[in-house]
C-alpha cells in the first residue's frame, strides 16, 4: 500500500468516447499514460531486484522484452534498411550476455513467450523488410535460447488456460518486461506501445508485479530497475469496457497488419517435444526443408537460392573469426533489390517453415558472408576460373546434390551451375539446356560491381586490425610495495610527459592555470581538516591542534548536550536486560596496570548469577586438578561465624514463611495464588528449602483449584490444569533438591497423567532430603486403603507423548547438547562452547544463528577478555546503524566499568556522534563507514590501528547491501586482526565463509565457520481479516476479541503451490501433531502408510520428557513426507504414488486450515481497501491488548506510512475518549466535582492559612500525647481532565515508569524543535513511531520506554529489526511493501518472543494479500550479494595510507595480503591476473587525472575523490571538471566586485547547483513521464519545479566525453594488454571464441587438419575477415573491430569472454554522460529572483559603504563598454569556434557503428529508446526550497527526502572545504616564493606548527563548529613541491589575512573563511560562488525542518 501523495493530475476519461470514433491510437495511448499509467510509474520504486526485493524468489522474464533488447542493440548489424546484413552470431552473443547477468547472480527465473507481444520485437508496420528479418531473427533466437538449458515456455496471452496453470504452480513474484517506451517515427509505434501498456495493465491488475526490462543496471551482484507493485483490485478497473473493447480492436489491427506484410500467419513460438521418432535424422529434416522453402519461392531467383544453398552448406565450414566481415558497400539499386526482393520473402518463408521444424534443425544465415559469397562466386567465373575449384570439390557436389534431388526440379543443380558458367563463356563438361534464361538484373549489377568490392576488401582487410589501446604510453610508476605486484607492461611514458597533469583535450573555459593543476609537479596532498568544516583531523596527542576554548555560552551548550546524551545512555543502560531477563549488573575491571589481571570486583550486592550476562567470570577449564587449600584458625573461626549467621537468617526465613503461610491459609483460593505469585518474587524465596516450601505450595493451590472448578471434568479444565501442575513440577525437579514427601507427591501426580514410566529418569540427578517435613498439609490424592485415585477427573487417558505435543511444546528443554563451563554463568550450547573455543584460540570467525538462540554472549566474552588483557589491546564493534551503536554502547555501559588514566573504556563514532576519544579507548562502538575511514587513515596507521585485536562485524549480512555493501568488504580485506562475523539471515553462508576464509588465511590467522539452525523460542503466526463493517471502537475496557485473528499453521503456505520448505521452517510440537494428523486422515483414501510416524510409535523408546532436540528430528520426517513418496499401505517401503504429491499436499492443507481462512478463500489475495485497511487498525490493536499479547512491534516499511498508521489509531482513541467524555454521566460528573474543588481553592487556602496561625498560637499541652492531623490529599489535586484516560491508551500503568517521568522527557525533547505535538500525543498514549526519519532523541526515548514496558505500541519501518533491543511479544507486518523481502521477514519476526519473558513469540499478518503471506512463510533466504571493492577510488586511498604512513608495516601486510588473494570479491571468481591488471590501469587513470605522482603519493584535488569515496565515479567526474577550470567558466560573467546578491552571481550559483545535481543525488524518472511533454507541461505549470533536470552546460559536457574517451582509452589499454598476457597460453589450450553462457562455438574448420587447403571461397573470407584481440569475434560479426569502442560500457559489454572488466571498478561516466546530454530545456539566462536568507550571504564578503554608491555606478559603466568590447570580438571568435564545433558534433551525430553507412540511404541506425532522465528535485530545491513541492510534484517520497537533502548538503559543503584548503595552500606557495619562505608568514602574523601529513581521520560532526585554520604548515611537502600554477596568484591583489580570529557574532561558532593573501579576484569569486550556493542550499535545507 502506497502512502504517498503524488501529484497524478486530473484522470479525464471524456476524450474515450471520440477517440474509440475516430479510432486515434496515439490519443487512446495519450489518454492511457495520463489516466492510469504516469501515476504507476511515479509510484515504482528503482531497487535492487535481487538485494532489496526478490531475494533467491521465482520471476520470469518476458521472451519478446528479452528479444528486443537483443534486436535494438545500435551496434548489430541486422534488420536496418536496406541493409542485407543478417549478423545473427552477434545477436546469439548479446543474448547471452544478457541471460549470464542474472545466471551469474544466482537469479531464480524462467523465461516466457506471450505471442500476443511479438509486435513491438517485430517492429510491425515498419518496412516488410525490416519486420522479416527480425521475425527471422526472434526465430533464430527462440531456438537458440532453448539450447541453453533454461527454462522456457510459451503462451498465446494472459486469458490462455494453460498460463494460468502454470501461474498458479509456479508462483512467480514478478516479471521483466518491456513497456514499449521507445520512440519511432512508424505510424504503427502507437499501436504497438499501447498493446503493450495495455498488457502491463492486465498484470498489475492481478498478483503479478513489473519491473521494467529496458533500462536495467547490472552493478557488482545487483540488478537495479523500476519495480511496479501489483494492485490487486480483481475485475474492478480504471478505464470504462468501451476503451478496453478498443484496446482489444487495436491488437487485432496488428495481427492484420503483419499477415498482410508476411503473406501467412505467423505460428507461434513453441517449444518442441523432447520425443522424436526414432528415424529422424538431420539430413532427412534438411532435405524436408530444403524441398519445402524452395517450393514456395516460386517468384525468387533460381540464382539467388541457389546461391543461398551455397552459402547455407559452406557457412558452418567457417569459423567464427571467418565470420567477422567488414560492411560491403553496395549501390542502393542492389541493396533494395536484394533487400526487398530477394531476401524479405526468404526470410519470411524461411521463418515460416522454421515454426513448424524441430528446434534442432541448423539452420544459419549470415548476411555479409551470404554477399561476399554471392560477389565471389560471380567474379571467379567471370575470371574463367573452374567454379567447382573456387567452391572446393566438397561444397560443389554437396550443393549439386542436394539441387538434383528438389522435388520437380531434378537436374536443377546441374542447370544452375553451368548457367554462371554460360553467362562467361566458359564451357564445362556438364551439359545444360539452350532454354535457361539469362542472368537476373540484380546479379548483373553485382557483377558489375565485383572487382570493385574485391578492391575495396582488399583495402579494408589490411587496416581491420584495432588499433586502439594498442600504442597506450603508460605513464611510469615506480612504489617498493605496489610494484612487484603489478604486471610488466612497457611502453612507459617518460615521468614529466604532460599527460600526467596537464589540461586534457575538450577542456574548455580561461587558459590561465587555475584550480586544474596543470604543472609538471603538481601540489603535493596534505590533509589536516575534516572533509564538512576545516578543523583539524587529529587529536592533540596525535599531534593535532588543541581545541580554541570555547565561549561561556558555547561550553555551557556543549556541557549540556553530552549530559543529555549520557544521562539517555544511562536510562537506556537501566531498560537493558539480559537472557534471563533480570537487569544487568555493571562488572568493574581494574587497570592492568594497578592490579593483577584476574581482579575482578563486583559492585555491592551482585553475585555471580548477576554477573554480566554472557561475560567470561572464570577462566578457561584445565584438566588439572587443584590441591585442596587448608584453612587456618582464623579462617576456620570466619566461617564458622558465617554459618551461624545463615542459620539465623534460615530460621528468620521460615518464620516469615510460617506467618505468611497463615495469612494465606485465612484467604480465598483464587486470593491465594495472586498473593503468592508475589510472595515469590521476595528476595527470601532464593533461598533453596524455602523455594521448595513455597513452590510446593504453589502446587498444592493449583490441585485444589482444580477440585473447586465447577467443570472439573472437562477437557478444557483438564489441559488447563494439568499444564500449570506439570509446569510447576518440572520447575520442581529442574532445581535438582526435592524433600521426601514431595518426591511422593509428584510421582502420584504422574503416574494420575500416565507418565509414571517418565519418574525413573526424572528423578535420576536430582537430591532429595530425608526428614524434612513441610509446613503445611497437602491435599489427600489417593485413598489410603485402597489406593484408587480420590479424584478420578485427575486421571488423563491420553497418550502422554501426545499430551507433551499438543500442550508442553512452549515448556520443553531447548538446550542442545548443553553441559556447564565456567568460563560463562550458564550451560552453553555445544556451539557456544565452540565459539568460547575460538575466541580463546584468537580465531576468526562467522556465525550464524536465528535471532534468540544466544548470539549476544559471543561480543561480550571477548570484550571481557580485551578489558583483562591490557590497558592498550582494542576491540571494534561495528553495527549497520547509527540506533544499534546507540544501544550496545548503552548495554557496555551496563555492563563493564574500567578506570584508566586518560583513556576510557568504551566510545562511540559515528556520522553525527562522538563520546569519548574514539582513539583512546578499548572498545570502540561504530558504523562501518567509520572504522573504514578509520583503517584508511595514515595517522592511525601507526599508533592506532596496531593495537586492534579483534573486530566484531555485527548483522554483516549487511554486506549485500546496494548502499554501503562495498565498504564492508574493505573493512574484511584491510583489517590485519581477527575477524568476527555475526548474522541471523545469512543464505547458503558456505559460500561467503569460504571467501572470507582465504581473506582471513591471507592475514595470518585461522578461521572457523559455526552455524546453528533454530531459535530458541518458536513463532506462531496468525492472519487478521479485515471487517467489511467494522462496528464503533468503544473502549479498551468494553473492547471484546474479534476472533479476526486466525491460527496459520505453516503447512498452509504451502497451498501457495511449492513443495519445496526452507530449511528454517520450524513447527511447534503442537503442529507436527497436527500434521501428523492430517496425514493420518488422508492417507488411508490415497492407499498411503503413516503409522510409522504416530508419535507413540516414533517415541516409543523415550522414558522422559520429550525435548526440543526430539521434535526436531520428529518434524524432519514429517516433512520429509510432503516432499518424498510416502510409504504404500501394508508394504513398508516405498510404492508407487496412488495421488499426485501435490494432491497429497493440497488435502493435508485442506486439513490444517482454519475454517475461516478456507471459507473466505481467494477473496484474501485481494489488496484491501485503504478505508478498511484504516478503520480496522484500532480493532488489531485492542484486540491484541484483551488478548494479552502486547507489547507489539507494527512493522511498515514506508515511513510515510508508519506516521500515517500511528496517526489513525491515535485519532480512533481520541474520538472515542471524545464520545466517551460526551455521553458519561460518570465523567460529567467528575468533571464537576473537580470544577468545584478548583473553585474553592481560594477558601482552602484561607483554611490552611487560619490553621498555620492557630498551631503558631496554640500552647502545647505537655500531656496531650495525640498525633496532628495528617494532610489529607484528594484526587483533584492529581487530576488532569486533559490527560488520556487508561481506558484509552495503551501505556502500561503498572510500569515503574511515571506519566510525570514522561512529561519530564517531553518537556526535554521540545527545546530542540524537531518533534512534532502529534508525536508526544502518541507517547502519551502509549504509541510509539520509529523510523529513520524521526528525531535522534526521540527514537532512543522510544527504544527505552518500550524495554520498561511503558510504551506497548510501535510503529516501525525494519531498522528497529536490524539488531535493536526491543524485544516484544508479536511481531504484526502491516500493509504490503516491495522492501519486504525474506531477509526482513525474518529480521522482523525474530523480534517477537522475549526471551527471559516469552518462550513463544506471535507473528500477526494485517492488510497484506494471503498469497504474499504464504510466500513470506515459504521464502529462502537470499545468497549474500557483493561488490568489487578495489574502485579507482580506494586504490587511490590505499595510495594514501601507504605513502602517508610512511609505509607503515601494517599497511604494508594489507596490501601485500589483498594483492596475493586469489580472489578479491566473493561475488566473483575472477583470480589475481586481473586484479593486478586492474590495479595497475587505475593507476594509471589516477596518474593522469593528476591525483598521483610517479612515487604513488596522493596529490592535487585528492580532497575532493577521496573524501566523496562512496559516489564514485561522480567523484572522479568532478575531479575532471574542477580540473578543466569548470568553475570558473562559470563564474566568468560574473562581475569581479559584484554583490553577492547580483543577477550574475544568481545564475552561476544556480549553474553551479546544476552542474553538481547531475554529478550527486541522481535519481532517475521514469521514461513514460520524462518523455511526456503534456503531462510536465501540466506539472511545471502547477508547480515551481522542472521536474526533469535541465541539460548540463555544454562546456561541461564536453570536458565530461573528453575525460569519458581518456578512461575508454586507458581501459582498452587494460584489456590488450590482459589479453596479450594470456595468449600463448590460449593458442597452446587451441581454445576456440565462446559465448556467455553455451561456452565455446565449435565449426567444422575448428576441426580441420591443418596440412588440409581451404577453398579459394574460404579463403577470400578468410583474407578480409575483422582480426580482433579485445573484441569478441561475435560481436566483430557485425563489422566491429577493437578500435571502435565508444564507451567504457560498450567495451565491457563486447570484449571476449576471458577478459575480465567489471565496468563499475572503472570510473566509467556513461550514465552521466547519457544523462546530461539530451536535449533538455536550458539552463534560463534570465536571472530567476529568489528570496535569500540573510544567514546565506556571510558577513564582510560583499560590503560596501552606501556614501561610494556614485563612484561604484561610474566604475560599473566603464566595466560594462570594456565588456562589451571584449564580448564583441569574442563573440566573433566564438561564432568561428561554433561553427567548427557544429560541423565536428554533426560529424559525431553522424558516427555510426561500422555495420552502417553514413550516407543515411543503407544500414541506418535504428532508433533507440531514449536514456532515462535525471528528476531535479535537488536544482528544485535550491530554487524553491519547498520540501512538500518535490515530493508532490518531482515524486520524492517523503520519507527519502531528509536523507537525499542532507547527502547533497554534505557534498557540497565537502567541495566548499577543499577549495578553502587550496586556496589557503595556494597563498602560501605564494607567499613563500615572493618572500623567500616561512618569513614571509611570519611577518604576515601567520601562526607556524608543524603537523604530520594526515589523511582521512575525519568524522561527520556537522558543520554546527566551523572554525577557520588555526595553524597553516610552512614547511615540509607542502611548500617543497609548490605549484606555482596552482592558481592564478597576484601579489598586487592581496586582501586582509585573518586566519585566527572567529566572528564574535555568532554565539555557535560558526566561523567566516576570510580570503588568503595572494588569492586573485578570479579565484576568490569562485570560492564566494561556492560558499553562496552552498550556505543557501544549507539554510533551506535546515528550514524545511524548524
Amino acid at each position: 500500500m502506497d502512502f504517498d501523495d503524488f501529484d497524478d493530475g486530473r484522470q479525464d476519461l471524456a476524450q474515450v468516447a471520440a477517440i474509440i470514433a475516430e479510432s486515434n491510437a496515439q490519443k487512446a495511448l495519450n489518454v492511457f499514460d495520463h489516466a492510469w499509467y504516469i501515476r504507476r510509474s511515479r509510484a515504482s520504486r528503482r531497487m535492487d531486484l535481487l538485494g532489496d526485493y526478490a531475494g533467491n524468489e521465482f520471476f520470469l522474464i518476458d521472451g519478446e522484452s528479452l528479444f528486443q533488447l537483443v534486436l535494438d542493440d545500435p551496434l548489430l548489424a541486422l534488420g536496418q534498411e536496406n541493409d542485407p546484413s543478417f549478423q545473427i552470431l552477434h545477436a546469439y552473443h548479446t543474448l547471452e550476455r544478457i541471460l549470464s547477468e542474472y545466471t551469474t547472480r544466482a537469479a531464480n527465473f524462467q523465461i516466457v513467450f506471450f505471442h500476443v507481444n511479438r509486435h513491438l520485437t517485430l517492429q510491425t508496420g515498419d518496412s516488410p523488410f525490416i519486420v522479416a528479418s527480425r521475425m527471422l531473427a526472434r526465430t533464430l533466437l527462440f531456438k537458440h535460447l532453448l539450447k541453453l538449458g533454461l527454462p522456457v515456455h510459451t503462451f498465446r496471452s494472459l486469458i490462455d488456460h494453460r498460463w494460468e496453470e502454470y501461474r498458479n504452480d509456479k508462483k512467480p513474484m514478478f516479471i521483466l518486461i518491456n513497456d514499449g517506451s521507445i520512440s519511432t517515427s512508424s505510424k504503427h509505434s502507437p499501436n504497438r506501445v499501447l498493446g503493450q501498456r495495455k498488457f502491463i495493465y492486465d498484470l498489475l491488475r492481478g498478483s503479478l508485479a513489473v519491473a521494467l526490462l529496458r533500462g536495467t543496471s547490472y552493478a557488482d551482484s545487483k540488478i537495479v530497475t523500476f519495480v511496479y507493485e501489483p494492485e490487486r483490485q480483481g475485475s474492478g478497473g480504471v478505464f470504462p469496457g468501451s476503451f478496453i473493447t478498443f484496446l482489444g480492436q487495436v491488437q487485432v489491427q496488428l495481427d492484420s497488419r503483419l499477415d498482410e506484410d508476411m503473406g501467412k500467419p505467423a505460428h507461434e513460438l513453441a517449444v518442441p517435444s523432447t520425443t522424436l521418432p526414432p528415424d529422424t535424422g538431420f539430413e532427412v529434416m534438411e532435405r524436408n526443408f530444403i524441398n519445402t522453402l524452395w517450393n514456395s519461392l516460386t517468384r525468387v531467383s533460381d540464382l539467388f537460392l541457389l546461391l543461398t544453398l551455397i552459402h547455407f552448406y559452406h557457412l558452418p565450414t567457417l569459423s567464427v573469426a571467418e565470420r567477422s566481415q567488414p560492411t560491403i558497400q553496395l549501390p542502393l539499386t542492389i541493396s533494395q533489390t536484394l533487400c526487398d526482393d530477394l531476401l524479405t520473402p526468404f526470410f519470411s518463408r524461411a521463418t515460416h517453415f522454421l515454426s513448424l521444424s524441430d528446434a534442432r534443425l541448423p539452420f544459419d544465415f549470415d548476411g555479409r558472408a551470404f554477399v561476399s559469397t554471392a560477389i565471389l562466386v560471380i567474379r571467379e567465373v567471370d575470371a574463367a576460373s573452374d567454379l567447382q575449384e573456387a567452391l572446393g570439390l566438397e561444397l560443389y557436389t554437396r550443393v549439386q546434390k542436394v539441387c538434383n534431388g528438389l522435388e520437380g526440379r531434378v537436374g536443377m543443380g546441374t542447370i544452375l551451375l553451368d548457367e554462371l558458367a554460360r553467362t562467361q563463356r566458359v564451357l564445362s563438361s556438364l551439359e545444360w539446356s539452350s532454354d535457361v534464361a539469362p542472368l537476373p538484373a540484380w546479379a548483373s549489377e553485382l557483377l558489375q560491381v565485383a572487382n570493385v568490392k574485391k578492391a575495396t576488401a582488399e583495402k579494408m582487410s589490411s587496416s581491420v586490425v584495432g588499433s586502439q589501446g594498442s600504442n597506450i604510453r603508460l605513464l611510469s610508476f615506480d612504489n617498493p610495495v605496489w610494484s612487484p605486484h603489478l604486471p610488466s607492461i612497457s611502453a612507459h611514458a617518460p615521468s614529466s610527459s604532460a599527460t600526467a597533469n596537464g589540461p586534457r583535450r575538450g577542456s574548455t573555459g580561461p587558459t590561465s592555470a587555475f584550480l586544474h593543476f596543470g604543472s609538471v609537479e603538481g601540489t603535493m596532498f596534505s590533509d589536516t581538516q575534516h572533509w564538512h568544516n576545516q578543523k583539524s583531523i587529529l587529536p592533540a596527542h596525535l599531534g593535532g591542534l588543541k581545541e580554541k576554548p570555547a565561549n561561556s555560552w558555547l561550553a555551557m551548550k556543549r556541557l549540556r548536550k553530552n549530559q543529555r546524551f549520557m544521562f539517555n545512555l544511562q536510562m537506556q543502560a537501566a531498560t537493558i536486560t539480559g537472557a534471563s531477563g533480570s537487569a544487568l549488573r555493571q562488572l568493574v575491571i581494574p587497570s592492568v596496570k594497578t592490579s593483577s589481571p584476574s581482579a575482578v570486583k563486583a559492585i555491592k550486592g551482585s553475585s555471580p548469577a548477576d554477573k554480566c550476562d554472557g561475560a567470561a567470570t572464570h577462566a578457561k577449564p584445565t584438566k588439572k586438578k587443584e590441591k585442596p587449600v587448608k584453612l587456618s584458625s582464623k579462617q576456620l573461626l570466619l566461617q564458622k561465624i558465617q554459618d551461624q549467621k545463615q542459620a539465623e537468617a534460615n530460621d528468620s526465613s521460615r518464620a516469615w514463611w510460617k506467618s505468611k503461610l497463615a495469612q494465606l491459609e485465612k484467604m480465598n483460593i483464587d486470593v491465594q495464588a495472586q498473593e503468592l505469585a508475589n510472595l515469590l518474587r521476595n528476595k527470601r524465596a532464593e533461598e533453596e528449602l524455602l523455594k521448595i516450601e513455597m513452590l510446593s505450595y504453589q502446587l498444592q493451590l493449583q490441585v485444589a483449584l482444580w477440585i473447586h472448578d465447577p467443570e472439573p471434568s472437562s477437557p478444557e479444565s483438564q489441559d488447563r490444569f494439568s499444564l500449570a501442575i506439570m509446569r510447576l513440577i518440572k520447575q520442581l525437579v529442574d532445581g535438582k533438591t526435592l524433600t521426601t514427601s514431595l518426591k511422593d507427591i509428584i510421582s502420584t501426580l504422574l503416574s494420575f497423567f500416565g507418565f509414571q514410566e517418565y519418574t525413573e529418569s526424572m528423578f535420576k540427578d536430582v537430591r532429595v532430603l530425608e526428614g524434612v517435613s513441610p509446613s503445611f498439609k497437602f491435599k489427600k490424592l489417593v485413598k489410603s486403603k485402597t489406593g484408587v485415585p480420590v479424584y478420578d477427573f485427575m486421571v488423563l487417558k491420553g497418550d502422554p507423548v501426545r499430551w507433551q505435543l499438543r500442550l508442553f511444546g512452549e515448556y520443553m528443554d531447548r538446550s542442545m547438547d548443553s553441559a556447564p563451563d565456567p568460563r560463562v554463568p550458564f550451560h552453553p550450547d555445544a556451539w557456544q562452547r565452540k565459539v568460547l573455543d575460538c575466541i580463546d584460540a584468537n580465531h576468526s570467525m562467522l556465525v550464524v544463528a536465528p535471532t534468540s538462540a544466544g548470539k549476544t554472549f559471543i561480543s561480550f566474552y571477548a570484550m571481557e577478555q580485551t578489558l583483562r588483557a591490557s590497558d592498550d589491546d582494542i576491540l571494534v564493534y561495528v553495527a549497520p546503524t547509527k540506533a544499534l551503536v546507540t544501544q550496545i554502547a548503552a548495554e557496555i555501559y551496563a555492563r563493564f566499568s574500567k578506570k584508566m588514566d586518560g583513556k576510557s573504556c568504551w566510545a562511540i563514532h559515528t556520522r553525527d556522534h562522538r563520546i569519548n576519544d574514539p582513539q583512546k579507548c578499548q572498545i570502540l562502538v561504530t558504523v562501518p563507514e567509520i572504522l573504514a575511514i578509520m583503517l584508511l587513515s595514515p595517522p592511525l596507521a601507526n599508533v592506532w590501528t596496531p593495537k586492534i585485536k579483534r573486530i566484531i562485524l555485527d548483522e554483516i549480512h549487511s554486506i549485500g547491501h546496494q548502499e554501503g555493501g562495498a565498504v564492508w568488504e574493505q573493512i574484511l580485506l584491510l583489517a590485519s586482526c581477527p575477524i568476527v562475523g555475526l548474522s541471523a539471515t545469512i543464505g547458503s553462508p558456505e559460500t561467503f565463509n569460504d571467501w572470507l576464509a582465504t581473506v582471513q588465511k591471507s592475514h595470518g590467522f585461522q578461521h572457523t565457520f559455526i552455524s546453528h539452525p533454530h531459535r530458541y523460542s518458536h513463532l506462531r503466526k496468525f492472519f487478521y481479516v479485515l471487517d467489511d463493517e467494522p462496528g464503533p471502537f468503544v473502549s479498551l475496557s468494553k473492547h471484546e476479541s474479534t476472533a479476526r485473528t486466525r491460527f496459520l499453521h505453516p503447512i498452509t503456505a504451502l497451498s501457495f503451490g511449492r513443495a519445496d520448505l526452507p530449511d528454517d521452517l520450524a513447527l511447534e510440537a503442537r503442529d507436527t501433531l497436527s500434521l501428523y494428523e492430517a496425514l493420518e486422515t488422508v492417507g488411508p483414501k490415497a492407499g498411503w502408510d503413516f503409522s510409522s510416524l504416530d508419535p507413540s510409535v516414533f517415541f516409543a523408546g523415550k522414558k522422559e520428557f520429550l525435548r526440543q532436540k526430539d521434535i526436531l528430528e520428529y518434524e524432519a520426517k514429517l516433512k520429509a513426507v510432503l516432499v518424498e513418496s510416502p510409504p504404500k499401505h501394508g508394504g513398508g517401503g516405498r510404492g508407487r504414488k496412488s495421488k499426485s504429491q501435490s494432491s497429497l499436499i493440497l488435502d493435508v492443507v485442506s486439513q490444517l486450515e482454519d475454517p475461516v481462512l478456507k471459507k473466505l478463500g481467494l477473496n484474501l489475495d485481494k489488496a484491501p481497501d485503504r478505508k478498511l485497511f484504516e478503520e480496522n487498525l484500532i480493532r488489531l490493536v485492542a484486540d491484541l491488548h484483551v488478548q494479552n499479547e502486547l507489547p507489539a512491534i507494527f512493522f511498515n516499511f514506508d515511513r510515510t506510512g508508519c506516521e500515517v498508521i500511528a496517526l489513525k489509531l491515535l485519532e480512533a482513541l481520541e474520538d472515542a475518549e471524545n464520545q466517551y467524555k460526551e455521553t458519561s454521566p460518570a465523567w460529567k460528573r467528575k468533571v464537576a466535582q473537580w470544577e468545584a474543588w478548583k473553585a474553592n481553592a481560594k477558601e482552602r487556602e484561607r483554611q490552611a492559612a487560619a490553621s498555620e496561625r492557630q498551631k503558631k498560637n496554640r500552647v502545647v499541652d505537655p500531656d496531650d500525647l495525640r498525633e496532628p492531623p495528617a494532610a489529607t490529599w484528594s484526587w483533584e489535586e492529581s487530576f488532569d481532565p486533559d490527560q488520556p484516560l487508561q481506558d484509552f491508551s495503551f501505556i502500561d500503568y503498572k510500569s515503574s515508569y511515571s506519566l510525570s517521568e514522561l512529561e519530564e522527557e517531553i518537556r526535554e525533547l521540545t527545546r530542540g524543535g524537531r518533534v512534532k505535538e502529534k508525536e508526544f500525543a502518541l507517547l502519551r498514549r502509549g504509541i510509539g513511531v520509529h523510523h529513520a526519519g524521526m528525531n535522534k532523541g526521540y527514537r532512543s526515548l522510544i527504544e527505552a520506554l518500550f524495554r520498561r514496558g511503558f510504551l506497548r505500541v510501535i510503529i516501525a519501518t525494519g531498522t528497529l529489526a536490524l539488531g535493536i533491543n526491543a524485544p516484544a511479544k508479536t511481531s504484526v507486518f502491516i500493509s504490503d511493501s516491495p522492501y519486504l523481502t525474506a531477509l526482513q521477514y525474518r529480521q522482523c519476526a525474530g523480534r517477537a518472543g522475549r526471551r527471559g519473558y516469552d518462550l513463544l513469540g506471535n507473528v500477526v499478518f494485517y492488510g497484506l494479500p494471503m498469497d504474499r503471506v504464504h510466500r513470506l512463510i515459504l521464502s529462502k533466504l537470499p545468497v549474500l550479494g557483493g561488490g568489487f571493492p578495489l574502485t579507482s577510488t580506494l586504490v587511490l586511498r590505499l595510495c594514501n595510507l601507504l605513502e602517508e604512513s610512511n609505509r607503515a608495516p601494517n599497511v604494508v601486510k594489507a596490501i601485500n595480503a589483498l594483492m596475493t588473494l586469489p580472489r578479491v570479491s566473493f561475488t566473483s571468481d575472477v583470480g589475481r591476473d586481473y586484479l593486478v591488471h586492474h590495479v595497475r590501469f587505475s593507476i594509471e587513470y589516477l596518474r593522469r587525472t593528476g591525483l598521483l605522482n610517479e612515487a604513488g603519493k596522493p596529490m592535487n584535488l585528492f580532497a575532493i575523490a577521496g573524501h566523496l569515496y562512496y559516489t564514485e565515479p561522480s567523484n572522479l567526474a568532478l575531479v575532471g571538471l574542477l580540473r578543466s577550470g569548470i568553475l570558473h567558466t562559470i563564474c566568468r560573467k560574473v562581475p569581479p566586485k559584484a554583490e553577492d546578491t547580483d543577477a550574475k552571481v544568481e545564475e552561476a550559483k544556480r549553474t553551479y547547483i546544476l552542474l553538481m545535481a547531475h554529478l550527486f543525488g541522481r535519481r532517475y524518472l521514469p521514461i513514460s513521464l520524462s518523455e511526456n511533454q503534456e503531462r510536465l507541461k501540466d506539472l511545471t505549470s502547477r508547480y515551481p519545479s522542472k521536474i526533469v533536470l535541465p541539460a548540463m552546460p555544454r562546456y561541461a559536457l564536453k570536458v565530461l566525453k573528453a575525460q569519458a574517451a581518456d578512461i575508454l582509452e586507458i581501459f582498452v589499454g587494460y584489456s590488450r594488454a590482459y589479453a596479450e598476457s594470456s595468449a600463448q597460453a590460449e593458442e597452446a589450450a587451441g581454445r576456440v571464441p565462446e559465448l556467455p553462457l553455451s561456452g565455446a562455438w565449435a565449426s567444422r574448420s575448428d576441426n580441420r587438419d591443418a596440412t588440409t587447403t581451404a577453398s579459394p571461397l574460404t579463403q577470400h573470407l578468410r583474407a578480409s575477415q575483422i582480426e580482433t584481440v579485445i573484441r569478441s569475434p561475435f560481436v566483430a560479426n557485425s563489422g566491429l573491430c577493437d578500435d571502435d569502442f565508444r564507451t567504457v560500457q560498450e567495451l565491457a559489454e563486447t570484449v571476449r569472454t576471458d577478459i575480465h572488466l567489471n565496468p563499475h571498478a572503472i570510473p566509467c561516466l556513461d550514465d552521466i554522460i547519457s544523462s546530461a546530454d539530451v536535449p533538455h530545456e536550458r539552463t534560463p539566462s534570465a536571472p530567476i529572483v529568489v528570496s535569500i536568507h540573510k544567514a546565506v550571504i556571510p558577513e564582510g564578503q560583499s560590503k560596501r559603504k552606501k556614501n561610494k554608491k556614485g563612484k561604484k555606478e561610474q566604475a560599473e559603466k566603464v566595466e560594462e563598454q570594456q565588456e562589451k568590447q571584449e564580448q564583441s570580438q569574442i563573440s566573433k571568435r566564438k561564432a568561428k569556434k561554433e561553427m567548427k564545433e557544429a560541423k565536428k558534433t554533426e560529424e559525431e551525430k553522424d558516427h555510426v557503428p561500422k555495420n552502417a553507412s553514413k550516407n543515411g540511404q543503407y544500414g541506418q541506425v535504428r532508433e533507440q529508446a531514449p536514456p532515462l532522465k535525471l528528476n531535479a528535485y535537488l536544482y528544485d530545491f535550491y530554487i524553491h526550497g519547498q520540501v512538500n513541492t518535490i515530493i508532490v510534484a518531482n515524486g520524492i517520497r517523503k520519507g527519502d527526502s531528509w536523507y537525499l537533502l542532507e547527502d547533497f548538503r554534505l557534498t557540497l559543503l565537502t567541495v566548499k572545504a577543499a577549495l578553502e584548503q587550496l586556496l589557503v595552500k595556494a597563498s602560501l606557495a605564494a607567499r613563500s616564493s615572493a618572500t623567500g619562505g616561512a618569513r614571509a608568514g611570519r611577518a604576515s602574523g601567520l601562526k607556524t606548527r608543524k603537523t604530520r601529513a594526515t589523511k582521512d581521520g575525519w568524522d561527520d560532526t556537522s558543520s554546527e563548529e566551523n572554525s577557520d585554520f588555526d595553524d597553516v604548515e610552512l614547511d615540509g611537502t607542502l611548500v617543497e613541491s609548490r605549484d606555482e600554477t596552482l592558481l592564478d596568484l597576484d601579489m598586487n591583489e592581496i586582501d586582509e589575512v585573518d586566519f585566527d580570529g572567529a566572528d564574535g557574532k555568532h554565539p555557535n561558532g560558526n566561523m567566516e573563511f576570510k580570503r588568503p593573501a595572494g588569492v586573485t579576484g578570479q579565484d576568490w569569486l569562485v570560492y564566494r560562488v561556492v560558499s553562496l550556493a552552498c550556505a543557501e542550499f544549507d539554510v533551506k535545507s535546515r528550514a524545511m525542518w524548524a
